[in-house]
């Protein structure tokens, strides 16, 4: 045996030795929620941006390999499920976007604690919950809480008042100790002050940042209902990405020694 090709096998068997106590992430198994804002101050021509933004993002950035339940909910003074949880796969994406695409406003008020509160008992009222990895909540809202689900007993925020916004704490601590793992949401042109009050106060984990970056916990403050299409679309891309929650996407140990089995032929 050469001294070339007793070279390459040390190096290939430490290479396989190395590659073999890798440990490779699945992609996360992930119930979503979109609970999303139909109240009056959305104008119709806006709400079929919105809904047929969230549709786009679904057809072409959504995984479609089983690992996403997706459902919707709409609030305006009341909250309803406009889509019941469904395993996103290539066979039914396309009925589900239509669906979306078809969901009619409501109107009027903001119950935005009603909402959260449908989403997650939509959420924990699925077969899957339980057995899949994560359980996430995106809320995309134009405006302030202004109807109450009287969650809250208490002034949770420190405003000297028991009002909408603290059934919004009471309703997110609620859905954390039974399982929530993550709060994040779409702010459509609402102020920098509510946008800081959803930071520190909804969005989970705590402390809540600004997106981006997109670090679980975020509040992206988006122009119009255009922008939150755009926006939706780039969350439905990090579900389908390279990583998920910080954790690698399947590879093939295989593919990462081909390059050495080339050398080896050219060596032999």
């Amino acid at each position: 045996m050469s001294k070339n090709k007793t070279i390459f096998l040390i190096i290939i068997s430490i290479s396989v030795f190395s590659l073999s106590t890798l440990q490779v992430h699945a992609r996360e198994n992930i119930q979503l929620c979109l609970v999303i804002d139909g109240s009056g101050s959305i104008s119709s021509s806006d709400w079929s941006v919105i809904v047929n933004g969230v549709a786009d993002a679904l057809e072409s950035n959504l995984p479609l390999d089983g690992s996403i339940e997706l459902s919707v909910v709409q609030f305006a003074s009341s909250a309803q499920v406009e889509v019941t949880p469904t395993i996103i796969t290539g066979a039914n994406y396309q009925a589900v976007a239509n669906t979306i695409r078809n969901i009619g406003q409501l109107g009027s008020s903001t119950a935005t604690a009603e909402g959260i509160a449908l989403g997650w008992s939509t959420i924990t009222g699925s077969p899957n919950f339980g057995s899949f990895d994560k359980q996430m909540i995106n809320l995309a809202t134009d405006g302030s809480p202004n109807v109450r689900n009287n969650a809250a007993t208490s002034d949770m925020d420190g405003n000297t008042v028991i009002d909408s916004y603290d059934d919004i704490i009471a309703t997110v601590d609620n859905a954390v100790q039974a399982g929530l793992d993550e709060l994040d949401m779409e702010g459509i042109n609402i102020t920098q002050n509510l946008i800081d009050w959803f930071r520190d106060h909804c969005v989970r984990p705590q402390p809540g940042t600004i997106a981006p970056p997109f670090d679980p916990g975020w509040i992206q403050a988006v122009a119009d209902a255009p922008e939150f299409a755009d926006a939706i679309a780039e969350k439905f891309e990090e579900l389908n990405g390279i990583t998920v929650g910080g954790e690698l996407a399947p590879f093939s140990k295989l593919s990462l020694i081909a390059p050495y089995a080339v050398i080896a032929l050219a060596i032999t």
